[in-house]
């Protein structure tokens, strides 16, 4: 939990917050609407401006600019929010798109530079104080990013929401590509880059009254970029990490950033995945300063709740209107917390210190109840043989959940009863020693939180053989032949032992005293990510998983919080 003095400070900067003055001392300022068609590199892109105006007097002001694909759902939809306080608020349609011409490039060159060619003609119009701030959420957050690795003079500050900070990973993790997911089947990805090609791109410019509509009609209808984007983007065999996807890598070049950012999202965004924006932020090492601000694991893609409205609002009077709110002081990272039932409040703090806690898979015969375990003691004896499953292809998570312990397509480990509460803040990792007949296989660990005191008939129409309460909390990918590296693969020798890492997505979250943690280890999960088929398998042989836990070579290590010195304090004895 954050320190008296960082909830003081927090309460100082709302108080500052309550009294700012509307339009810097007055009245709210009157809105005037313009239009423009701006020349840049790369295209001439349309771009509306909402700008503050004093009766007839024009009023100078910073500008918060979003460059944006989704034009067509509507531009700035908040500039009411903004114009009255004297901001000048900034909508583009991102080249290619929209009523703008050009190429669209999926995250590419013409995107980021074309972003650096708007923020500085913002700068320079008689409007404009010269101080510009991006902000927008998922795709328009995304073009924030990459406008600030060009590093624009005059853009001030970036608010990136729900953001892609690299594109790989938006449609693939570890090879695998992403397809849909089961917490909120409406809110996944599946549809980029096609949805965004023939979407977004193709339809033509709209305001034909303008002089410059006929030209950007027939760039945005020429042949530009649409097959190179998909034979990428749905590479579903070998999704090599090679050039197209490097400059479309903004976390790479993060640390050119200088200015001051805001990164916002949620832990259970399992749409953009909240990787993004974790790496992003930790990618941001000169950005002065730099804050992340992060909603439970229980609201999806979009925005934080709390005081994060508030938040902004301070972000941007402070470093694009110059207000002495405390803001650059305020916590490095506004989490908020979840367990089991939902969100338990708000971290407010440094990077929480945590330290790797061990978990060993390993075969217990003398347990009562369950004998695959998960124990922070390492296992002694090499005298047994793996465990073993078969791997189907067509396994999905609900089956799994709904009865782990069958140790069908997958092989399920289970700690003894938590005797304290074990907050997590960071990245899981999943270590596994095994061995499978074929050259390449995939696999998808998911770590579960089992509630003893719930009982559940499981997930829709699927009736729960187990029937204690259980959640996935976190989830990971990996192709084994992008184990060592994502730009070429790895092909395993068929039969022999292998090791391999799968990092799982990043959290905050608690799993309470009395509850247990569970490892379920697959080769597919389908409600998430396309199965990969491994052609000319037909046999038993080639379809068995073998998982070494001898030794302690299958584990779990856990980021936790404030973790004692006895890993194994944290177990009921």
């Amino acid at each position: 939990m954050g320190a008296l003095p960082r909830l003081a400070l927090a309460l100082i900067v709302l108080a500052a917050l309550a009294i700012a003055p509307t339009a810097l001392g007055g009245r709210p300022y009157s809105t005037k609407s313009e239009t423009y068609i701006v020349q840049t590199s790369y295209g001439d892109i349309y771009v509306e401006v909402a700008r503050p105006v004093d009766g007839d007097r024009d009023v100078k002001g910073p500008a918060i600019f979003t460059y944006s694909p989704y034009s067509v759902l509507g531009r700035n939809g908040d500039a009411a929010r903004y114009v009255p306080r004297g901001y000048v608020r900034v909508w583009a349609d991102v080249v290619g798109t929209g009523n703008s011409g050009g190429c669209y490039d999926y995250g590419g060159i013409r995107e980021k530079r074309t972003g650096y060619d708007l923020v500085e003609w913002i700068a320079r119009q008689p409007w404009s104080t010269g101080l510009v701030g991006m902000i927008g959420g998922s795709y328009n957050g995304t073009t924030a990013n990459a406008t600030a690795v060009m590093q624009p003079p005059h853009l001030t500050t970036i608010v990136p929401e729900a953001a892609i900070d690299r594109w790989y990973d938006y449609a693939f993790s570890g090879g695998i590509r992403y397809f849909d997911n089961n917490e909120d089947p409406s809110d996944e990805g599946v549809d980029t880059p096609l949805g965004f090609d023939f979407g977004f791109a193709i339809p033509p410019p709209l305001d034909a009254q303008d002089a410059s509509w006929a030209d950007r009609v027939r760039s945005t209808i020429a042949v530009c970029d649409e097959v190179e984007h998909t034979l990428h983007g749905y590479n579903l065999d070998e999704p090599n990490y090679d050039g197209f996807w490097a400059a479309r890598d903004y976390r790479r070049l993060a640390s050119k950033v200088t200015i001051p950012a805001l990164v916002a999202f949620n832990w259970g965004d399992w749409n953009v995945k909240q990787e993004n924006d974790v790496e992003m932020y930790r990618a941001l090492v000169n950005a002065k300063p730099r804050k992340l601000y992060a909603g439970t694991r229980y609201s999806g893609h979009g925005i934080p709740g709390g005081d994060f409205a508030k938040t902004v609002d301070a972000w941007f009077d402070h470093y694009l209107m110059g207000v002495p709110n405390g803001i650059g002081s305020l916590p490095d990272v506004h989490s908020q917390m979840s367990d089991y039932d939902g969100p338990i409040g708000w971290y407010e703090g440094p990077w929480p210190n945590t330290k790797t806690v061990t978990l060993y898979a390993q075969h217990d015969a003398g347990a009562a109840d369950y004998p695959w375990r998960l124990l922070p003691a390492r296992p002694h004896g090499d005298d047994t043989t793996p465990a073993t499953f078969t791997t189907t292809g067509t396994n999905t998570e609900s089956v799994a959940n709904a009865n782990p312990r069958a140790n069908a397509q997958w092989l399920w480990f289970e700690t003894p009863r938590l005797a304290r509460d074990v907050r997590i803040f960071g990245n899981v990792e999943v270590r596994l020693r095994s061995s499978v007949d074929r050259t390449w296989i995939t696999y998808t660990p998911t770590i579960l939180d089992i509630d003893l005191s719930k009982r559940v008939t499981g997930p829709g129409q699927l009736i729960a053989t187990d029937q204690r309460g259980l959640i996935s909390t976190t989830r990971g990918w990996l192709d084994s032949r992008y184990r060592y590296s994502l730009r070429r693969p790895a092909p395993l020798v068929p039969a022999e032992p292998f090791d391999i890492t799968v990092v799982e997505k990043p959290q905050d979250y608690t799993f309470r005293a009395g509850h247990l943690i569970g490892l379920m280890v697959q080769t597919e999960n389908v409600e998430w990510s396309v199965p990969k088929v491994y052609e000319g398998c037909n046999s038993a042989e080639c379809s068995t998983v073998a998982i070494d836990w001898r030794g302690g070579r299958t584990r779990v290590t856990l980021p936790v919080v404030d973790a004692p010195e006895d890993p194994a304090s944290l177990f009921e004895r």
